[in-house]
This record gives C-alpha cells, structure tokens and sequence, in this order.
C-alpha cells in the first residue's frame, strides 16, 4: 500500500514521453465458415415419434423412441447442421484497440476451445468480427452488414456506439453483452431488455472509489472525463457518493477530454484545484497524458478512474514510474496470474493458443463475456427456442453466471436494483513486481506473468453502493 494521501515529490523530467501501443492486431473473423439463415419468419423442427413392437411368444412389448424436441429458430442458426453464429463488433482500429484486440481473442479462444470440445450439446458456436473503430457511424454500418446473419451479440465495444444502435436493437429483438459498464444497460426501461449488463457499471463502480478514497482520507476530488455515457455515468456516481461521504469536489471536468484535442485545459483545471485525489474516465493514452502533464505541472494528488482509463502497458512507458506513485486501479475482475479455477482455465486456453503473446487482464474480460453468452444459449437450447425473442428471454432468466473466481458471479433476474453487481475491487500498479517477472518481455506460457498489479482491497461494496436505490440509468444525454 502507498503509505502517503500525497505524492511527496515532483518530477523533474525535460520531457515525458507517454508511450502506449495500441496493439490493433487484426483478429481473424473466420471461427469456421458462416452459415447464415435469413427471414422474418422463424422455422421449427419435429423429430416425430417412432414405435417398434416386438412378439416373442405370448408376450408383446412396445417401444416408443423419446420425441427430439422442437427447435424454434430464425435468424443466424443452422438447425440441420446445428451451428448458431454470434457476432462482436469491437474497436480494434480506434482509441481503445489495445485494450479491446485483448479481449477479442479472449473470446475467440473461448468459442475456439469450446467447439473443439464438442460445443453445445454438440451445437458449434461461430462468430463474425468487424471492426467499428469506436465510431458511431462506422458502428451503425457493421451492424447493419452482420445484422441478419447473427442470433446475438456476445460483444459491442462502447457506449455510445452501443447506444446508438440500441433502437436497431430492440427491433431486432439482438440480444447484445455491450463491453461498456453504462448504467443503462441494466435497466429493461432503458434497453428494452435486450442488452445484458457484465459486471458492475461505472456508476457504481465510482462510487466503491470513492468509498476506498474516503478509507485514505481524501476529502477533495477533481473530475476529468471523456464526454458521453462514458464519462456522463461515472461523473454521477462520482458526484452521488461525493455528497454521501461529504467529499467536495473541486474541479468538475465532465465531459472536458475530447479525444484528438490538446488537453492543457484540463490539466491546468486538475491542478489549480489542488484536490487530494483525480477521477479519470478516458483512455489509457490520454489519460496518460493528463496524468503525467498534471505531475510535472506540480500536482501532489492521487489518481484513480473507471476500468477502460489504465493499461497495465503503460508501465512499459516512460510514465511507469509515475502510476507506481500515484494511480490506484479499479478493477472488474481479477489479473493475470491470479489463481482461481475460472482463471485457471482461462489462462491455460490462452497459453496453448498465444504462447508467445504477452500475458493481459483484457482477455480475461473477453473470456468471461462468452461465459455470459454460453450460459444464455445453453438456456436457450434447454428451452427448444433459439429465435433472436427466445435467446433475449433465456438471457433475462439467468440467475446465476458463475465466473469461476474470476469475477462475481451475475444474475439477470429479479429487478435491477436487485440484480445489479455491486462488487468491485481495487488494485495497485506495481512496477518492481512487473519488472520482476520480465516486464513487456513476459509470455503467457511462462511461470509466474503478471500484469504487474497487486491486490490492494478485494472485492467489495462500499456504503453508499450498498444504500443506492438502482432504478434508473445514473446518466442519460439531454
């Protein structure tokens, strides 16, 4: 644990350089060949019941073969061949491609281990990819392209693209895992129930935080955020628990970081404020250059932010040094290395398949999202129904998602603010444990890789998540 609520230092660097890769490894939408099924109108198919009788002697036995069940379905299944096709529409290409090619092949993996162990009941799953560049039109167009040749999806980087295309949606009836944390999505009013929350939102996840800020003293927070759900979502649990716990937020900079645009502004906002700790809800780069720009500027605070704001790559970078100091990370899931039985199985998948590759928590966030999408098919196999409406009401029965350690479990029953995920936790960017275990020179088929973060409070729900009552979106535009 940083032992100090202030950075007792200042850097004196000529020039920090903040470097982050983003890796757009251009991944493979071939799971297999894509069998498409077109039409407005769903088909079933009858396996009709057969008897054979038998006569030895006097005695005469029946036998009647169990009827197969019937199988509704319209869009994206094969019912003859038995094979169902999914789509992901992540960013692989824009300001979140690092990140997000991470957690594609997390999930190709996942699909790809699963078929080859036979599927669904012997049911192959396959995927299509494209790639929407986290641009809302771009976004708009692939999913019109794959729209009729997919039963769901079981990934839809962003929130505004997502929500965008909601309308489209919910006509549809395309069930969709969004890899967003918006608020909205939990909320049937909001989505029309077509959309399956994975994990906590941002809302509520700043409001944990908080909780672990107001647990380190700090009592004044500035705000810096992408413009947006996004950044809109985390900014109102940030500002709800600021009232809870009497914090004072002295910079409000919702909305303020626009991607492209230089961020002097913002960093001289950060800093005149003074504040004790800094919320970021940006991307890794940028929010990167904000934080480096703030220290050398003479900012003595602490920073921390939503999920999508840290990449454990940037301990790769000149800046490493700086999160060792002064960022603490919000975090969904477990890390990389972590053993748990639903890690476990994730990371040996991983390695058999990228043995080279670099080890990242990204894959576990991908890997998990096809857990979610596995369990929803399976409810919608056992219920004979694998319509797009039947697939969208296996989704909303799911009681339980069970991540194997990886995560909290999830439930998608009951009323949002019961079912909502409340847990989160909160982690320490480590630069000596990353060093340690080799740094950007790690494999994920050797012992002992890590991201490089050490577990600094596990899973919990602070106050006021606990006493929020969760009916409603936390932000929505206008």
């Amino acid at each position: 644990m940083k032992k100090r609520t202030h950075v007792e230092m200042r850097l004196s660097l000529f020039v920090l350089v903040v470097v982050v890769a983003l890796v757009a490894a251009a991944c493979s939408s071939s799971g297999g060949n894509t069998t498409t099924t077109a039409g407005d109108t769903a088909t079933t198919t009858t396996a009709g019941d057969t008897a054979t009788t038998t006569t030895a002697g006097d005695t005469a036995t029946t036998t009647t073969a169990a009827s197969i069940p019937e199988m509704k379905a319209d869009f994206g299944v094969d019912v003859e061949n038995k094979v169902i096709t999914i789509g992901l529409l992540p960013d692989l290409t824009g300001v979140f491609a690092t990140l997000a090619t991470d957690m594609v092949d997390g999930q190709i993996v996942y699909w790809d281990t699963l078929n080859a162990d036979g599927g669904i009941d012997g049911w192959t799953v396959k995927y299509l990819i494209e790639d929407t560049n986290y641009n809302v039109e771009q976004y708009l167009q692939k999913y019109e392209k794959i729209r009729g040749e997919v039963v769901a999806l079981s990934l839809s980087l962003g929130s505004p693209t997502t929500v965008a295309a909601l309308p489209e949606m919910k006509a549809d009836n395309m069930l969709t895992i969004p890899l967003s944390w918006y608020s909205g999505w939990a909320i049937p009013s909001f989505d029309g129930g077509v959309t399956l929350e994975q994990n906590s939102n941002y809302c509520i996840e700043a409001m944990n935080i908080l909780d672990f800020i107001n647990e380190m003293g700090g009592k004044t927070i500035a705000i810096a955020t992408f413009p947006g759900d996004y950044g809109g979502d985390a900014s109102a649990g940030v500002l709800k628990a600021a009232e809870f716990y009497g914090m004072e937020v002295v910079y409000d900079g919702t909305g303020n970081v626009i991607p492209g645009q230089d961020q002097t502004a913002v960093i001289q906002g950060i800093v005149g404020s003074g504040a004790d700790w800094t919320f970021l809800t940006t991307n890794p780069s940028i929010g990167a250059e904000i934080l480096v720009g703030a220290v050398q500027a003479g900012y003595t605070g602490l920073f921390t932010g939503s999920v999508p704001t840290y990449d454990f790559r940037l301990l790769d970078s000149p800046a490493g040094p700086v999160y060792d100091k002064v960022f603490y990370q919000s975090s969904y899931s477990v890390g990389w290395g972590v053993d748990t039985p639903g890690n476990d199985e994730m990371m040996t998948a991983l390695a058999a398949a990228y043995p080279d590759r670099r080890p990242s928590d990204g894959f576990i966030i991908g890997w998990n999202e096809a857990v979610t999408m596995r369990k929803v098919l399976e409810t919608a196999l056992a219920n004979g129904d694998l319509t797009r409406a039947g697939v969208v009401a296996a989704g909303n029965s799911i009681e339980t998602v069970d991540f194997g350690g990886t995560a909290p479990n999830q439930s998608y029953a009951g009323t949002p603010n019961e079912y909502v995920q409340r847990k989160t936790a909160i982690w320490n960017p480590d630069l000596a444990t990353y060093t340690a275990a080799g740094g950007a020179n790690q494999t994920m088929s050797q012992d002992g890789a890590t991201t490089g973060s050490l577990l600094e409070k596990d899973f919990f729900v602070g106050a006021a998540a606990a006493a929020f009552d969760f009916t409603e979106p936390c932000w929505t535009a206008g």
